[in-house]
């Protein structure tokens, strides 16, 4: 479990105390000198945590309370754990505490080491690279913790869901009767008190008498009829009953309680801890259960061993790869292919290496399965763990209260066989001595004569060598003068072919050369030629020349004429540059930039229509007056109305809050003056100034002041108005300032467009001034060319068609070109003529060298060749005597006469030890045969010590006295891994160094409780639930690991041995992976697996039948009321028949002597449906039941992992509903599980129409389809009436 780790001796390390850390040490001891000049050094096991805030590497150091001897005394048995930091090159302390005595010490994520700590900065002394090294890449445990909590959350569905099935409430139930069966381990009670369901529902409860503390045991049996429960009893109360220490019949009331499964799902969330703290003993397992692609120590060299079983290649293969891995070894086993065969092989090897393994599995009867081919095997000590109702006959045996006495009495038959044997192996010891002793004088005679031939054949061999030698030589000068003469041959051929070609090619040279010759007139007249071509290619060039000086003169007039519109239009749009500025509006600037030819840009053009809109809009505005105006005037009826109001509030007069209509005559400035100097005139009327300085109240007074308040409201109507209307005049001024703004801008981006309009026309310019110039260059060139030519040619006719002059230069170049050719080709064949007549002669000479040669080594060959045959005529008896292999036989002969002393002399010991053993073997059979209850406790305790294979189911490898006795194991083999759940996976792989998985993930994943996973999401109302089930249902872990896993670490057994080779073939398209694919084991499977029946519906040579429902209502299936499951009576009625029949061909069988009176049929009757097996069940029990019939009935998901003779297989789905559903029956792995369970027979009850065609997953209709095709092959398919079908 710990971290493994290099260092084995002590350590010195620096390490300095805080007075942190000094404040919790002397607790302990005086001093920190004292505490640790308590051992010369200490075991500790260092963590690394996260860095501290200065960035140093943080440590935990947990001294081990099992090592440090002394430590542990002080702290009575308790762990130190000491906090440090990296500092220094060494530790620093910052804290120090003790925590409890099970506090685990070694875990994956801590380093242990021996260190002797040196106290202090005066140390010096640096910290030991190696340890420096280690420490530095630990792995910081709080991480790892956190990363394996976080994947191992996706595991939590699985938990949740145990913990609602294992969520009932007690039962409480009086009983009247208390009885132990004959070894007191098991207590029947008669109760009363439980209702109906409760009778069932109590199976696998703890069962605890009301008034004691623990549970008795747990309830493995009821009867309801007769009110009995049978409970198997604890270990304890089973010694206390033994003892007569507890009477039951005292106690009135029992308590059933589920606390058992409640203590099962603690278990597996201890496992779920225990792996966060890295408590696993392999400590690669958390990234092997994690890592997409887990990462394993891989073995280069695979161990040779020697099997104890008979095993194929596969299995072979599977056997030496799970001994020679490291981590992990994955082993497919496809249905029948001997996963058990290979997990006892493992096991047996696993022995001889001196290894413990602990075999588990999910259910009790594949470890039992697993375990029951060990039982021969003198050195394993099998050990079974568990509840013994659970475990199968042959695995009782190996419990822990039958080991002792299962082990006495086969040690007893051992010894028995051999004392029985031991007279007749006196006599076969001194027959055997007697012949031995002859057989030794015949050897020493025949060493002596094998000496004289190893004599002999020692001179032949010096002899052989040299004429062997000579002969040697001889034929390698034969061979070298054999291959000369036959090159020599080889090359007078050649020689003499060459010469034939050689003479055939001149022949045809010399006609060639007759008929290629030219008259003398035409080689003249081709001659005269030459000149005239000259002259006429001077005349075209000339010609050519002259026109092209035209089109030159052409171009530079027409540049010219450019050039100057280029002028004239850049001093027009100067023009209008200067006229800009005087332009004033913006119509007239449209009109001039469109005389002018100048179009502005897109953005200016927006904003041209932009400022037309603001324009139209100042044009629209109705108001009228300057706003300097209506400022003014708002400023005068502001000053008004503060004047009155003061005047009013002198006078303490309150105006009445009538709204009065204003005249609305006063709208434009001119009238708004005019009411305020109404206003003014009236208040500096003599009469008004009157009334109002006048103190006391009079009705002329109030009138004057009323007509002011009138006067008051009328101006600050007014002045509302006047606000409206400068508002107004406000904004279309700033309208008009934004528009003479925005044509400026307008104005300054057209002249900015404008100058580089002039400044692109003027780059146009000078392109087209430079362009003239070099044509003018051009021009002058063409001059000059035209003038060296004419004097060339003289006087030119120009009035011949340039066309024409060129048409008759190309005619007599031709002639001329034609006329060349001709001549290098004549000259070409009197050359190759030359060279002809040369090879003829040197081609002659070396024929004659060649023949000459050739005679001299002939007549060498034929000397040699002689000598030869001479000498090996001498060499052939010598030949003779050599290949006798005297040594061999001499050392055959020694080794043989070695082992025959050796045996003589033991045979001479055996014989004078037979009546010591005899005597010895007595006493084991007297002290054996005497054994009391303490002998066979001290054999049960040294058994149980010594144990080498533990078998026990995954749960319960969790318990906490199996965690005691057996905290890990060397390796761990899980086997059916695909019935389990990864939680219950970890529990025992938790435990493995190394760890083997064997399974098949092309078969069902495992049952929650009673129910598959597709039946709790169909059940399931919960949203989050469901998720994740479906994520479950996706791939499981051992899926992933084999996927994953490199080729070393995982195999398929690929031969299976239960199955006829038809059935075989139904499911052998489900393991067509990579280099893989399922073969059939049984050498001739129509013998081995004979059924043996004979009937109307089966016939001995079938093994594959399918009888098709029609997809018509008559034959539909029907849902459970108030439920979910189905069933189909169609397919209820067919099946009644075919158990019928298959009762009456067994008995058939019997009477026709095929099969033994006393043997049943095994048959199984499956269905994808729970209801439908219900019924089945029903059928058989209370309806048929048959006689020569073994009947089992159970849901395709609880079958797996058995076998039968014979399966009937009922589909149920047959509907015609739109959707095509099947239901369960679609999952591939569920009907691999069904199709391999049988043996001998497979029979299907179904409907091919409803899933090979209606089926709405196109898949689901491939997979039947290709099932009803093999099925059609073998001529399997049939009707209901038993018919074959086509």
């Amino acid at each position: 479990m710990g971290h493994k780790s290099t260092i084995n001796v002590a350590m010195r390390c620096g390490l300095e105390i805080t007075a942190n850390a000094r404040k919790e040490l002397i607790k302990w001891s005086t001093d920190e000198h004292a505490f640790f000049s308590m051992q010369v050094a200490f075991d500790v096991h260092i963590e690394k945590r996260p860095n501290n805030r200065q960035g140093n590497m943080s440590f935990s150091l947990f001294f081990d309370n099992g090592s440090n001897e002394a430590l542990s005394k002080r702290l009575n048995d308790r762990v130190a754990v000491m906090e440090c930091v990296y500092q220094n090159d060494g530790f620093l302390a910052t804290g120090f505490h003790v925590r409890g005595r099970r506090e685990p010490v070694q875990t994956n994520r801590r380093l242990p080491v021996r260190l002797k700590f040196l106290l202090g900065r005066s140390a010096g002394v640096a910290m030991p690279i190696d340890l420096y090294t280690s420490i530095r890449e630990l792995p910081i445990a709080q991480e790892r913790s956190e990363y394996v909590k976080k994947r191992i959350a996706s595991w939590e569905g699985y938990l949740r869901i145990q913990e609602s099935n294992a969520d009932v409430a007690d039962l409480t139930a009086t009983f009247s009767m208390a009885s132990f069966n004959e070894d007191f381990s098991k207590l029947s009670i008669v109760c009363s008190g439980l209702k109906g369901n409760e009778w069932n529902t109590i199976k696998g409860f703890g069962a605890k008498m009301k008034g004691l503390s623990n549970d008795i045991g747990s309830v493995i049996n009821t009867d309801r009829s007769k009110k009995v429960i049978e409970i198997e009893l604890s270990r304890n109360y089973k010694e206390m009953a033994r003892r007569n220490e507890w009477h039951p019949k005292s106690y009135k009331e029992v308590v059933f309680s589920n606390f058992a499964e409640l203590s099962q799902v603690k278990r597996l969330r201890k496992g779920f801890k225990d792996l966060q703290d890295g408590l696993a003993a392999n400590a690669n397992l958390e990234k092997v259960l994690f890592e997409e692609r887990p990462v394993v120590r891989i073995s280069k060299k695979q161990q040779e061993l020697v099997f104890h079983n008979e095993l194929n290649e596969f299995q072979q293969e599977a056997v030496t790869g799970a001994m020679t891995s490291n981590d992990l070894y994955v082993i497919q086993g496809p249905p029948g292919t001997g996963k058990t065969t290979v997990i006892s092989e493992i096991c047996h090897q696993n022995v001889k290496a001196g290894l413990r393994t602990l075999v588990a599995s999910q259910a009790n009867l594949a470890v039992d399965n697993a375990l029951g081919r060990l039982l021969t095997h003198q050195d394993i000590r099998i050990l079974r763990y568990g509840r013994t109702d659970s475990i199968e006959e042959e695995g009782k045996k190996f419990i822990e209260e039958n080991v002792a006495l299962n082990w006495k009495n086969v040690t007893l038959d051992a010894v028995n066989n051999q004392l029985q044997s031991n007279t007749e192996k006196e006599a076969q010891l001194q027959d055997e001595l007697v012949n031995c002793e002859v057989r030794l004088k015949k050897l020493q005679q025949d060493l002596l004569s094998l000496d004289e031939k190893i004599k002999q054949k020692e001179e032949a061999e010096a002899q052989h060598l040299l004429l062997s030698s000579e002969i040697m030589k001889l034929s390698k000068k034969a061979v070298i003068y054999k291959k000369e003469c036959e090159e020599l041959v080889g090359n007078e051929a050649d020689f003499n072919k060459l010469a034939d070609a050689l003479n055939k090619e001149i022949t045809q040279l010399e006609q060639v050369i007759q008929v290629e010759n030219m008259s003398p007139e035409t080689i003249e007249q081709m001659e005269k030629l030459e000149p005239q071509l000259e002259q006429m290619r001077f005349y075209i060039s000339y010609r050519q020349t002259i026109h092209m000086i035209d089109e030159s003169e052409n171009a530079i007039a027409s540049i010219g004429k450019e050039l100057e519109l280029k002028s004239n239009k850049i001093d027009t749009i100067h023009v209008f540059v200067k006229q800009l500025d005087s332009i004033t509006k913006i119509d007239l600037l449209k009109n001039r930039l469109e005389f002018f030819g100048i179009v502005p840009t897109f953005n200016t053009n927006w904003k041209m229509t932009e400022l037309n809109k603001l324009i139209d809009s100042i044009k629209s505005d109705t108001s009228s007056g300057e706003y300097s105006e209506w400022q003014e005037l708002q400023k005068r009826l502001l000053a008004a109305i503060e004047m009155i109001e003061r005047l009013l509030k002198e006078h303490g007069f309150l105006p009445n809050a009538v709204k009065r209509t204003v005249n609305q005559k006063y709208s434009s400035v001119t009238d708004i003056h005019g009411l305020i100097d109404r206003v003014g005139k009236f208040l500096i009327d003599p009469a008004t100034k009157s009334s109002l300085e006048t103190r006391n109240y009079s009705a002329q007074k109030y009138d004057n002041l009323d007509k002011i308040a009138i006067a008051l409201e009328m101006l600050r109507e007014r002045k509302n108005y006047v606000q409206t209307q400068g508002g107004n005049l406000e904004k279309q001024n700033q309208i008009r300032l934004d528009a003479k703004k925005m044509f400026a801008v307008i104005k300054t981006e057209i002249i900015d467009h404008t100058n580089q309009f002039i400044s692109e026309i003027e780059q146009e310019r000078s392109a087209m001034q430079r362009n003239a110039e070099s044509h003018q260059i051009t021009l002058s060139d063409l001059q000059r060319t035209a003038e060296k030519i004419q004097e060339e040619v003289g006087t030119v006719d120009e009035t011949v068609s340039l066309r024409a002059a060129k048409e008759k230069l190309k005619q007599k170049e031709q002639v001329y070109a034609d006329y060349m050719d001709k001549k290098a080709t004549l000259k070409r064949y009197i050359n190759e003529l030359d060279a002809k007549n040369s090879e003829v002669d040197v081609n002659n000479q070396r024929l004659q060298n060649n023949r000459a040669r050739l005679q001299v080594i002939s007549e060498e060959l034929d000397s040699i060749n002689a000598e030869r045959l001479e000498q090996e005529s001498q060499l052939a008896p010598l030949v003779e005597l050599l290949a006798q292999n005297p040594e061999e036989q001499r050392q055959q002969a020694q080794t043989s006469l070695m082992t025959l002393s050796k045996k003589v002399k033991k045979l001479k010991i055996d014989k004078e030890r037979l009546p010591i053993n005899h005597s010895l073997q007595n006493e084991w059979r007297t002290l054996l045969t005497e054994a009391n209850e303490y002998d066979l406790d001290e054999i049960r305790k040294l058994y149980v010590q010594h144990a080498n294979v533990i078998g026990t189911t995954c749960v319960a490898s969790a318990r906490r006295d199996f965690m005691e006795e057996y905290p890990t194991f060397d390796v761990v083999i899980i086997d059916e891994v695909s019935k389990a759940t990864p939680p219950e996976l970890l529990l025992p792989m938790l435990k493995g160094k190394k760890i083997i998985l064997v399974g098949d993930h092309h078969q069902l994943p495992p049952l929650m409780g009673q129910d598959t996973l597709e039946e709790l999401l169909e059940e399931s109302d919960n949203t989050e639930e469901k998720n994740e089930l479906e994520k479950l249902l996706k791939e499981s872990l051992f899926e992933r690991l084999f996927r994953t896993l490199p080729k070393q670490n995982k195999t398929m057994l690929a031969i299976q041995y239960r199955m006829h080779e038809s059935i075989m073939e139904t499911i052998t398209p489900f393991y067509k992976e990579g280099n893989y694919g399922l073969q059939c084991g049984l050498t001739d499977s129509d013998s081995v697996r004979d059924h043996l029946m004979e009937s109307r519906y089966v016939h001995r040579k079938d093994h594959l039948l399918w009888f098709d429902m029609p997809n018509e209502p008559k034959y539909f299936e029907e849902k459970v009321k108030g439920g979910t499951s189905r069933f189909n009576q169609a397919e209820l009625t067919m099946i009644k028949k075919l158990l019928m029949d298959l009762d009456k061909a067994t008995e058939n069988a019997k009477n026709a002597g095929r099969m033994k009176q006393e043997d049943k049929k095994s048959v199984g009757v499956i269905s994808f449906y729970g209801e439908q097996v219900k019924r089945v069940d029903r059928l058989i029990q209370q309806e048929l039941i048959p006689q020569h019939l073994h009947c089992r009935t159970g849901s395709v998901d609880k079958f797996q992992g058995m076998e039968m003779d014979v399966i009937i297989l009922s589909f149920v789905r047959n509907h015609q509903d739109k959707g095509g559903d099947i239901g369960f029956a679609r999952d591939y792995r569920r009907l691999n599980v069904a199709l391999s369970r049988a043996r001998e027979l497979l029979i299907i009850v179904g409907s091919s129409g409803m899933f090979t065609m209606r089926t709405k997953h196109p898949s689901s209709r491939e997979m039947y389809g290709r099932l009803l095709e093999s099925i059609k092959l073998k001529n399997g398919l049939r009707n209901l009436e038993g018919t074959a079908k086509v």
